[in-house]
């Protein structure tokens, strides 16, 4: 046998790791959505759910496993942990009316926030009867055909007294099979809708003060021009670099949060997708009706993220503008530096020729003078003039002096 990949069991393992509950003609599901305060706290929501079963004789949900299913009573609840949800939808009988049972371990998921709540009637019948549409609210109603007009599904995504959204779904031209797959899609459809909806909050509050960093970047940029000096340079650049670290925070703070409103965003479009909807006189369809509602904000989400990452692009070519200003105001510094140091360099260069040469007269005129002396004697007796004979030495004096102050110099500068 050829040796397997290290992951093709945990592949085939996700083709059945959410394996679809098979509904009775006539039942009730109910579904909540809980989001805990970080996707990294999904593992102590595990660990709590654990400790419930093990409270109530339930077997451990075994380790690796997202999804599992086990009997509470009359009721059937199902756990499932996503990435960042965790959701416990249960299934009763019709008449259930119990929107909060205490068997299924809602409590287990501590201090976890409730996003969304579900309620679905699945009923015998071939479309919605009548006396359930005035049960609506005719503003938002939503009925629609389903399967190729096999089924029916009317709705109109307003909360009742327990925050349950209500769907009735009239699936008695289905297959058990297609019913619960339906079913289970209308529930997905539900959740993602406000998982994906749940950056719109987060873009609206962060809105103002993504303007206000946009303000201080134009009007910072306009003041550029009149930065002359090292100091206003500077002070710009701090500036930029305070503006840069605003940038940075709401980029930490929007990034996830967009990123996953776009992942839920195309998970609903493709549950809606599926419904394969056809409209009816009663209602819009719910592809349509979320359409008009989801879409804008997911498109709003998106534009604060591109408002970000142009504000972002604008930060880093204003700091490196000044920087390229900062080092060609170096370079001309230097280029000033450089040619005050030559021109120094000239000066010493001139000066120290003129000390040299009145060195070379200061030093013959000693020496002639000592030679005078010496000589003084020596002259009398042979009777020879002393200032003729010191005419005569005085050029050669002056030479032997020059030749040795030029010598000096060579032995200590080369």
């Amino acid at each position: 046998m050829p040796v397997d990949h290290p992951d093709r069991q945990a592949i085939t393992e996700e083709l059945h790791a959410r394996p679809v509950d098979i509904l009775d003609g006539t039942t009730r599901l109910r579904r909540l959505v809980f989001v805990p305060s970080s996707p990294a706290a999904i593992d102590g929501l595990i660990s709590g759910f654990n400790d419930f079963c093990a409270s109530h004789g339930i077997p451990p949900m075994p380790r690796g496993v997202r999804q599992t299913s086990f009997a509470a009573g009359h009721r059937t609840a199902t756990w499932e942990f996503h990435t960042e949800f965790v959701t416990i939808t249960w299934r009763a009988a019709l008449e259930d009316a119990e929107n909060w049972p205490a068997d299924i371990g809602i409590e287990a998921v501590g201090d976890a926030r409730l996003i969304a709540a579900t309620r679905i009637d699945v009923i015998a019948d071939l479309q919605i009867p009548d006396r359930f549409i005035p049960q609506f609210n005719l503003s938002s109603l939503c009925v629609s055909l389903v399967e190729d007009g096999a089924a029916q599904i009317a709705t109109d995504y307003v909360a009742d007294a327990d925050g349950y959204t209500r769907l009735e779904f009239a699936a008695g031209g289905l297959s058990p099979l297609r019913r619960s797959i339906i079913a289970r899609r209308l529930l997905e459809i539900d959740t993602y809708r406000s998982m994906a909806l749940l950056a719109l909050p987060l873009a609206r509050r962060t809105a103002p003060e993504l303007a206000e960093a946009e303000r201080d970047l134009t009007a910072l940029i306009e003041t550029l021009a009149e930065a002359t000096t090292s100091e206003a340079i500077q002070a710009a650049l701090d500036a930029l670099h305070r503006l840069s670290i605003r940038s940075g925070q709401l980029s930490e703070r929007l990034g996830y949060r967009f990123a996953a409103a776009r992942a839920y965003g195309t998970i609903l479009a493709a549950r809606l997708d599926g419904l394969r909807e056809g409209p009816t006189a009663l209602g819009s369809t719910i592809g349509r009706y979320l359409g008009n509602r989801v879409d804008p904000a997911l498109a709003t989400c998106l534009a604060m993220e591109k408002r970000l990452e142009t504000l972002t692009d604008k930060i880093e070519r204003a700091i490196e503008l000044l920087n390229v200003r900062i080092g060609l105001d170096l370079q001309i510094q230097n280029k000033s530096v450089l040619e005050t140091i030559a021109s120094t360099a000239q000066s010493q260069f001139r000066l120290q020729a003129t000390v040299e040469g009145l060195s070379v007269i200061a030093i013959s005129y000693y020496a002639l003078g000592i030679l005078s002396y010496v000589l003084a004697g020596p002259l009398e007796w042979v009777h020879f003039d002393k200032a003729l004979a010191v005419s005569i030495a005085a050029p050669f004096a002056i030479a032997i002096v020059w030749w040795s102050v030029r010598r000096l110099r060579r032995m200590h500068f080369g």
